[in-house]
């Protein structure tokens, strides 16, 4: 379910004011502004531009809308999926999403696995950054699973990983710099930048990338991250105009943020984040899956 913040904002741009859209919401248009700002704040963009005519979305706005668009359609479409399941009943799997971790490309092989004959599945909310290890580590308890990134050796001492395929590395550019306008990026276009990556000796894909930057791209200023990126890491890197090292699965994650194709080859493995001891039910659902 999309944040109420996210549903107000859609319903402005549709309505194009404020006054327009409390009419509709039941609420006031002071209630509407006081979201809207708590929003803007919490994503560290401007999404709207405020005028005596009303309102209208902003470039990142328009972007946020689109994204907003498809995941309140993948919401809906999952929840129809659930709710439409036979009476009969079936074992539920708690799968996890976050900003980061999303659960779209999980429903996808989850389908394509023959799953849903045989398994009810939750969405349940949780979120990225330094809460994460507490999330892997108490897998089994509120979130039977998630999909994400799981190149990180220290998580396999935490939980159990199903490697399902791979996600390609990318370059998130700050919209207000030129580069953004690109369709993709070349080495040349990183010297003198100052590129974000995971701190060294968490990935050993990204290991490699900062070894080859180290001796052959000298003057890319690596800027490190703690172990794992977080909203919070897009908002520093959108404020202080630093490029990020990127997955095509964030795209959409920050309207800030134009993500680029690079001439490179790094590709992240991606797989099922779920307990060491699973339950019978887990167990079977993982089968299921790598069968599929």
């Amino acid at each position: 379910m999309l944040d109420n913040r996210v549903k107000t904002f859609m319903k402005a741009v549709d309505a194009g004011s404020f006054s327009r859209a409390s009419k509709d919401l039941f609420i006031s248009s002071v209630s509407i502004k006081k979201q809207m700002d708590s929003l803007e704040s919490e994503l560290g963009v401007q999404l709207l531009e405020r005028t005596n005519r009303g309102v209208k979305p902003t470039v990142a706005g328009e972007i946020f809308y689109g994204s907003a668009a498809r995941a309140n359609q993948l919401s809906e479409h999952a929840l129809r999926q659930i709710r439409g399941l036979s009476h009969q009943e079936k074992p539920t799997v708690k799968v996890g999403t976050s900003l980061l971790r999303p659960c779209s490309r999980f429903l996808d092989i989850w389908t394509r696995a023959g799953s849903s004959d045989e398994f009810s599945i939750e969405i349940v909310p949780f979120e990225d950054g330094e809460k994460l290890d507490k999330v892997i580590a108490s897998l089994g308890n509120g979130i039977d699973c998630f999909l994400g990134p799981c190149d990180a050796p220290r998580w396999f001492k935490l939980c159990s990983v199903l490697k399902l395929g791979f996600y390609d590395c990318a370059i998130a550019v700050p919209r207000r710099h030129v580069l953004s306008e690109k369709s993709h990026l070349a080495w040349d276009d990183l010297e003198g930048q100052s590129l974000m990556l995971i701190e060294k000796g968490t990935s050993p894909v990204l290991d490699s990338l900062r070894s080859e930057i180290e001796s052959r791209h000298p003057s890319i200023n690596v800027v490190d991250t703690p172990t794992v990126y977080g909203i919070d890491t897009f908002n520093q890197c959108e404020r202080e105009g630093i490029f990020m090292e990127t997955l095509d699965v964030w795209r959409d994650v920050h309207p800030g943020f134009a993500t680029l194709p690079m001439e490179w080859d790094y590709r992240i493995p991606y797989g099922l984040f779920y307990s060491k001891n699973p339950s019978d039910r887990m167990a079977r659902f993982v089968d299921l899956l790598t069968e599929g």
